[in-house]
């Protein structure tokens, strides 16, 4: 089989997944379900995918895809001017978490982890690869340098973020996978930055 035909072939299987785990469910999706959706036979599923749950994993993996390395470029590009790396990082963050394919995601496995707590690890470590800390290491250093007074970084990471999922993943969880979010980025973002810098001022050596 030719690359191109082998890939093509995997990217449909991996659509129809998609849309069969995030109508269905991941426990009540399956594979020859997937096989029609993609139209190709119930092999070809299993030529790539020994598993559901290994299929599942991949699904995950496409969906957080098209953000491999934008997180990293975000940390990259980080100087001293704490207002614009957050403001950077905090709107990189809001499309991930408004992003409906990833919404979508989030949303079966938060309806699976009862039974099924495994996809939620899986979840969270796959989210974790993506992110890779970026956050935590920015503001680490941004706390080292007296440019912010961060007691604990871990927390201030979490409640960063938390402010922007209220707004983008829990409406969603509500109101499904489409609902537009309850801010627009462009004023919500920079007000979450403001509050929390508010929270977390400069030293007074830092200060200009």
């Amino acid at each position: 089989m030719r690359p191109e035909l082998h890939d093509l072939r995997r990217d449909k299987v991996l659509r129809a997944a998609h849309a069969a785990f995030v109508a269905k469910g991941f426990t009540r999706t399956k594979m020859e379900e997937v096989a029609r959706g993609a139209r190709v036979a119930n092999a070809t599923v299993y030529a790539y995918f020994d598993t559901k749950e290994q299929l599942f994993e991949a699904v995950v993996a496409d969906a957080l895809a098209s953000y491999n390395g934008l997180f990293d470029a975000v940390e990259r590009t980080a100087g001293v001017d704490v207002d614009k790396a957050l403001l950077a990082y905090g709107r990189v963050y809001f499309r991930f978490m408004a992003d409906p394919t990833v919404r979508g995601i989030y949303r079966t496995v938060s309806a699976e982890t009862a039974h099924k707590p495994e996809l939620g690890l899986m979840l969270y470590q796959s989210a974790h690869k993506l992110l890779g800390g970026v956050l935590q290491r920015m503001l680490t250093r941004f706390s080292d340098r007296g440019l912010l007074a961060i007691a604990a970084v871990p927390v201030a990471a979490r409640m960063f973020e938390g402010m922007i999922e209220h707004v983008t993943l829990t409406i969603s969880m509500l109101q499904g996978d489409q609902a537009p979010p309850l801010h627009d980025p462009e004023t919500y973002v920079p007000e979450v930055v403001r509050v929390f810098l508010a929270a977390h001022p400069p030293s007074e050596e830092a200060r200009p």
